[in-house]
């Protein structure tokens, strides 16, 4: 579940903790999101916005407030500017970069204080992991919270009813160029310095936030050279955009699980051999949290159920 900023959606997964008595709790990739949005005061005392496709007109604090509530639920980042702020905000794309840096931090800052007073993170076990989209930055925000048993996955073995977990928050190339992207050839390598700490990946789960290529989680619409979808008879293309690395990396170690995201318009399950592989797909701009509850034995993958709402 690529959660990309969406407040509603965080408190909607720490909410399932305790719907279905969760005795482990993952969160793996996509944790900010990727809009600022200006909120402009003018010398009339009015507020102006543009986003959901509209111009808002505010007049008074409880309307700014109802509209940074809805807009924090979407995902998106907001700042309150006067006019003369606002152009110094579009003449300088490095000062917009570093707001945007400072929103993420600030939120999922937030996040994870709301995180370790809703739940019992020393005994529910708590993974959040960053994905391509998020900036190496917010790692530290993460391991701020370690002393509260908060995880954070990378590079690292974990172990959960008797598997060892490996976790990896790259992807193949993206027409986006996001933060955490690599080439097949270098993904590949990067798995197997993974894989190397694990005792009997047949046993174990493939934490990676790119899905394997060709399968059913993957399928994303084909884009043409200026990044808009490309359509055959009124509907929308389909194509395969995942990792031909992670695919070779699971058929070849045979794990007993992967767990996966990024593409979020492909959730669902698929097997590649005796693997079974799961991504529940993303709705964080309508503030749908979409998951899968697994269950498992010291011995094996028992029982999945993919859960939304």
């Amino acid at each position: 579940m690529d959660v990309h900023g969406s407040t509603i959606v965080w408190r909607k997964w720490i909410k399932a903790a305790e719907e279905y008595r969760a005795g482990v709790l993952i969160l793996a990739g996509d944790l900010t999101g990727k809009v600022l949005v200006p909120i402009v005061k003018h010398a009339d005392g009015t507020f102006t916005a543009r986003y959901f496709g509209r111009r808002w007109v505010m007049s008074s604090e409880s309307e700014v407030r109802e509209f940074e509530e809805r807009l924090e639920g979407a995902g998106a980042y907001y700042i309150r500017v006067d006019e003369r702020e606002l152009e110094e905000l579009k003449s300088s794309p490095d000062l917009v970069s570093k707001l945007m840096n400072e929103k993420m931090a600030e939120r999922l800052r937030l996040w994870l204080q709301f995180l370790v007073k809703r739940v019992d993170t020393r005994g529910t076990m708590t993974i959040v992991m960053p994905g391509n989209d998020d900036e190496y930055s917010i790692d530290s925000v993460i391991r701020e919270f370690e002393d509260h048993e908060v995880i954070c996955p990378l590079d690292k073995v974990i172990e959960i009813e008797g598997h060892e977990v490996i976790s990896s928050p790259y992807v193949n190339p993206t027409p986006w160029s996001t933060p955490r992207e690599m080439g097949e050839r270098d993904l590949e390598k990067y798995l197997d310095k993974l894989v190397s700490k694990v005792g009997n990946p047949r046993t174990s789960i493939l934490n990676s936030h790119c899905p394997p290529y060709g399968t059913h989680l993957d399928l994303a619409p084909k884009l043409d050279k200026n990044l808009r979808p490309v359509f055959v008879g009124g509907m929308p293309e389909y194509v395969h955009v995942g990792s031909k690395a992670v695919r070779k990396f699971i058929e070849k170690h045979k794990f007993l699980a992967g767990l996966h995201g990024h593409i979020h318009e492909s959730g669902g399950m698929d097997r590649l051999g005796d693997t079974v592989v799961l991504n529940p797909g993303s709705e964080y701009s309508e503030g749908v949290l979409r998951g899968f509850i697994i269950e498992l034995s010291e011995k094996k993958l028992v029982n999945y159920w993919r859960v939304e709402g």
